[in-house]
């Protein structure tokens, strides 16, 4: 080995999948997404506790921002599609096809805008179904793409997600076969509501329009969290092992491939370095 190409640094190159460039704001990032997933919550249950003359289980989450506390409806919605938006422009990193990456991307993007737009522009008051406002026309017609295009993104980035974070495979799952189930059951309730139909109300309730669409919201944000701990968590991991192989090739004076430095000594790092092939002498 010459010893210009001891001195030269080792050129690190991607060895998996799930090794991509971490997203800018790191951990800090991160967690002020999950920040504005859970304060979005929050506030939704935070309605249902101050406005207990509303049934929770006949009322949409929405008709709230006529009650008390209802400024909190369009922050929670606020706060969960704009932290939607940044998970959407995560998975620009996914592996897989360019095509599988893409739909999962716009799909959340559709959800991240309906989710904003429904902010915006409130619903109308309880039990006014008959005849919606101008209003409340927009905050249903950006509401019901977002519900549909949520369980697409996560059905499309099911496999990628499941290979950068293995250990969440079974959350993953859960939470998709939970919104898709959910989002179906909550189109059926809602065409029921808007149509006169037949009543689907259970005891009391003359339907579970809001009980179901509060499961499937619960359900799209839990796979948006998931979905940030596992791109977040897979870029964090990727940097921390180029660095450790940067660093071990620097302990064994010598660039490094295959798991050996050039010069037959181990290393600890797991980056695979090219080496130039004029270069390779002993």
């Amino acid at each position: 080995m010459t010893k210009a190409s001891r001195n030269s640094p080792a050129e690190l190159v991607d060895n998996g999948p799930g090794r991509f460039a971490s997203p800018r704001g790191g951990v800090a990032l991160r967690r002020a997404v999950l920040l504005a997933l859970a304060a979005g919550c929050a506030a939704m249950i935070a309605t249902d506790v101050l406005n207990p003359r509303i049934d929770p289980v006949s009322e949409t989450v929405s008709r709230y921002v006529h009650g008390t506390g209802g400024w909190l409806i369009p922050l929670a919605l606020l706060s969960i599609g704009s932290a939607s938006a940044v998970v959407a422009r995560w998975l620009r990193g996914l592996p897989g096809r360019p095509a599988a990456r893409r739909a999962a991307r716009g799909a959340l993007a559709v959800w991240a805008g309906g989710v904003l737009v429904a902010g915006l522009f409130p619903a109308d008051p309880p039990g006014q179904w008959g005849r919606p406002s101008t209003s409340d026309l927009i905050h249903g017609a950006a509401a019901l793409p977002a519900f549909l295009a949520l369980p697409l993104a996560a059905t499309v980035s099911l496999r990628a997600l499941t290979t950068v974070w293995p250990a969440g495979r079974r959350a993953l799952l859960a939470v998709t076969a939970a919104s898709a189930v959910t989002t179906v059951t909550l189109a059926v309730f809602l065409a029921d509501v808007m149509s006169g139909g037949p009543s689907l109300g259970l005891g009391g309730a003359p339907t579970l329009v809001g009980l179901v669409e509060r499961l499937a919201i619960t359900a799209d944000v839990a796979w948006v969290a998931l979905a940030a701990v596992a791109v977040s968590r897979d870029r964090r991991d990727a940097g921390r092992r180029n660095r450790g192989g940067r660093n071990s090739g620097r302990r064994n004076n010598g660039p490094q491939i295959g798991g050996r430095s050039y010069d037959g000594r181990s290393y600890d790092g797991d980056a695979l370095a090219r080496i130039p092939s004029g270069d390779r002498r002993a």
